[in-house]
């Protein structure tokens, strides 16, 4: 066993690089995933489950202060956009306490991330590319209509969740020959700020919107990418995992006008501790 891993590395040294470098890349690619959201830690506890189909768009741009792509100037430069749309089953509790179940609620998200790094090779096959950045994702759930809150009728809720994080990463690249690359990503997200909006028309006096600020949590994020060069075009399936957990959010107060004008807090909401985990495959064509 260990000759012929031997004799595998040996040959991967000794085979041509996959291509030269680039200094502009464009990637577009269509995605596919299983998505979940769970609010594991009340006393009901809450699940949204379904999935996602959408595209992303990754532009690359290498040796960023320089005319040509040389060693002496290894940075980089990516721009990230990316749109997942689908529908999940929500399965919950009213705040009576009874159980609720709805299905087929769209649920859609969009990201933009603008990344910076610079590349570190080790011999000729391997080289990693270290990164940091600044991101923004939204999403939205729920649909328009009517339901019953424990006794009060208002809209559904719909939910907004915006996200203001840092990605800092890094993807090691493993160049085997001139038409076939893997790379394997991995990437910590540090939640900078976090705005859940709540929208339940009719269930509080001092607004529509219940928001909250949710400013603790994190994301992680995995993927493998093998690519193939096809006439110098680059063909490529990755699979990935995405996951973020969020803690518990500031509390938001409700409550009535008084007949002098004042108001009166009678309660508060807050955004739970919640976990989402997402996790399919990307493909598409890299030119």
């Amino acid at each position: 066993m260990k000759k012929i891993v031997a004799s595998l590395v040996a040959l991967l040294v000794c085979l041509p690089v996959f291509a030269e470098l680039k200094q502009h890349n464009l990637e577009i690619a269509y995605e596919h995933s299983d998505y979940g959201y769970r609010e594991p830690h009340m006393e009901h506890p809450i699940r949204d489950h379904g999935r996602k189909q959408g595209a992303s768009l990754v532009y690359t741009r290498n040796s960023v202060v320089s005319q040509d792509v040389t060693d002496d100037d290894p940075s980089f430069a990516s721009l990230e956009l990316r749109y997942m749309d689908g529908k999940v089953d929500y399965d919950g509790y009213l705040w009576s306490g009874a159980p609720f179940k709805s299905y087929d609620e769209r649920d859609y998200y969009w990201e933009f991330a603008l990344k910076v790094g610079r590349y570190y090779k080790w011999g000729e096959p391997v080289s990693i590319w270290p990164y940091l950045g600044i991101a923004y994702r939204s999403l939205r759930n729920g649909e328009d209509g009517e339901m019953d809150y424990g006794g009060v009728t208002g809209t559904t809720y719909q939910r907004t969740s915006n996200y203001l994080f840092m990605p800092i990463g890094s993807t090691l690249v493993f160049e085997a020959g001139d038409v076939f690359k893997l790379s394997l990503n991995t990437e910590f997200d540090w939640l900078l700020r976090g705005t859940q909006s709540s929208h339940m028309r009719g269930m509080f006096t001092n607004t529509n919107v219940a928001t909250n600020h949710q400013n603790k949590g994190f994301g992680l994020r995995a993927s493998v990418k093998a690519e193939f060069d096809i006439n110098g075009v680059g063909v490529f399936v990755e699979p990935f995992w995405r996951y973020w957990k969020i803690q518990n959010s500031d509390p938001f107060y409700y409550g009535h006008d008084t007949e002098g004008g004042g108001f009166i807090v009678t309660g508060y909401l807050l955004e739970p501790f919640n976990i989402t985990r997402e996790y399919g495959i990307r493909a598409g064509v890299k030119f």
